[in-house]
């Protein structure tokens, strides 16, 4: 199977550098245009299936990038950015302000360490990890639009990484990257691509 990974377009949330996961923050201008410029991109590229998280920013990606075709978008919860509870919607500095004390907890176990009214870090892996054993194991194609987050769980594990593998990859917004599942082996054939 190929996999085309797509992060979704920019929104005005990635500008203030806040943490936002579960928030549904709309596409801003740039963050359209990213994803028109993918859908003249993947223009002759033929999908057998389009899997995108349900967040309107990941969804309206999707949409934009195969306007124009009988496309179904099918939407997964598991692919949704991680929640970050007391945390969403406050800058790093907001948050060292307010939860102190939470923020040392998070930095120290930041893999198992559950923020209040979210989640841990092992918590997304874990419904990433359940996505990925479901997918068909077939000779298709498929465009998979989500979050940074998730995305860098996904390939993570698709590559057999430990937990802390998700910080070998940075899935930047405007780009694609394609991997092949081969055999059980997952082959990065692009990453963050503007090319095909």
């Amino acid at each position: 199977m190929r996999i085309y990974l797509v992060r979704h377009g920019e929104t005005m949330l990635n500008r203030t550098g806040c943490y936002y996961g579960k928030t549904d923050a709309v596409l801003s201008e740039t963050g359209i245009a990213q994803a028109k410029s993918l859908g003249k991109l993947f223009g002759g590229t033929e999908f057998d299936y389009v899997v995108s998280s349900p967040l309107v920013r990941a969804y309206n990606t999707a949409e934009i990038i195969t306007r124009g075709r009988t496309q179904e978008i099918f939407c997964d919860s598991r692919l949704v950015e991680q929640d970050f509870g007391i945390f969403e919607g406050l800058t790093y500095e907001q948050i060292k302000e307010r939860y102190p004390k939470e923020l040392t907890a998070w930095n120290k176990e930041y893999e198992t360490y559950r923020i209040p009214g979210g989640e841990s870090f092992s918590m997304v892996r874990g419904r990433v990890e359940e996505f990925l054993s479901d997918l068909p194991r077939e000779n298709k194609t498929m465009l998979l639009v989500a979050h940074k987050g998730t995305l860098g769980h996904l390939l993570s594990a698709m590559l057999s990484l430990p937990l802390n593998g998700y910080w070998n990859f940075v899935f930047e917004q405007g780009c694609y990257s394609m991997i092949d599942l081969e055999d059980g082996y997952a082959i990065i054939r692009k990453l963050n691509a503007k090319i095909l």
